[in-house]
């Protein structure tokens, strides 16, 4: 049960970092590209 515990944190944090990387990425994309 700890495992599951620690897997969804990790796993939840990993997609908060991606999710804040593609908007990054659109942000960026935006400016270099108007």
């Amino acid at each position: 049960l700890a495992k599951d515990w620690e897997a969804t944190i990790a796993s939840s944090t990993a997609w908060a970092m991606i999710a804040s990387i593609r908007m990054l990425i659109r942000r960026t994309a935006r400016y270099c590209y108007a």
